[in-house]
């Protein structure tokens, strides 16, 4: 119903564009885990709870990215529901109007037509051990965002936000957001021998085997780290970034320019780390040169 699919004995999942987990507590209430990325995503899931005499306990955010908390207002007024996010994630989750800041750096010119400015602010309380429901696990999942965790219910279902994404993801975007290239990497590495009965990524289906998505995601991070590094010598941040959209064939608008530069600077950072990379000011421009 609603395309609320069953993980396990009682923890289910709404497929959408930014899935939500969803475990029954057998009590009439449920945990959600995360909150959708759009209106009817987050009115399927209220009919498919509604259906089901469910109604919502609390919400855990795995990280604060618009996608996973839009409903977070709208399930917290329906069920007085608390909503708990990890530390520092906290802060967006309440203040959603930080996020776009550190795309534009500032105030975009689109900024009323931009999806990023619509005000989805809520209080959340810190997410830790100790305020989950009996036989949760948290997982620090860092490189996609500031303090993202992965979540364990009781079923051994594990869903693991944004930590790896598919192919398919990565054909559409070319360079997908992360917060930090080198701490994904190692994550999805990690990822690889987790054990667990199911595992649910935020953008693509579940699944049993997580092992050949994580190897693709690290494989592909090394990539693009190794094509983005093949533009860099000689070039003043402007350039290099033209070079880049250049490279992955990638056709800009306004916000497509704000997440790409701060990813490909995201990029450079972690070649900056491996060593691959120096970076100096010449006639007032950042320009790089490769090792």
């Amino acid at each position: 119903m609603f395309n609320l699919i069953q993980c396990a004995e009682n923890t289910y999942y709404l497929k959408c564009y930014s899935n939500i987990g969803v475990y029954d507590l057998g009590d009439g209430t449920c945990v959600l885990i995360d909150a959708g990325d759009h209106k009817k995503s987050v009115s399927d899931l209220n009919k498919a709870l509604v259906a089901r005499g469910l109604r919502v306990r609390m919400i855990l955010n795995t990280h604060c990215h618009i996608d996973h908390i839009n409903g977070n207002r709208f399930f917290r007024d329906t069920y007085g529901c608390k909503i708990y996010a990890p530390h520092i994630e906290t802060f967006f989750v309440e203040e959603n109007l930080l996020e776009p800041n550190y795309y534009y750096l500032g105030v975009p010119t689109n900024r009323k037509r931009n999806f990023f400015f619509r005000e989805l602010g809520t209080r959340a309380e810190e997410l830790t051990e100790d305020v989950l429901p009996e036989g949760f696990a948290l997982l620090p999942l860092p490189g996609h965002c500031y303090n993202m965790v992965g979540i364990r219910t009781p079923d051994d279902v594990w869903f693991l936000g944004d930590a790896i994404v598919d192919p398919a993801t990565y054909e559409s975007y070319r360079l997908p957001l992360f917060y930090d290239i080198n701490k994904s990497i190692a994550t999805a590495r990690m990822l690889e021998t987790l054990p667990g009965r199911l595992f649910v990524p935020s953008h693509t289906a579940a699944t049993a085997d997580i092992g050949e998505l994580c190897r693709y995601n690290a494989a592909a991070m090394e990539q693009n780290k190794r094509q983005i590094l093949s533009v860099c010598d000689g070039k003043a941040f402007d350039d290099l970034f033209a070079a880049v959209c250049r490279l992955f064939g990638i056709d800009l608008d306004m916000d497509k320019y704000a997440k790409l530069v701060y990813t490909v600077r995201i990029y450079l950072q972690a070649l900056l780390e491996d060593g691959a990379l120096t970076a100096a000011l010449e006639d007032g421009k950042l320009v790089y040169h490769v090792i």
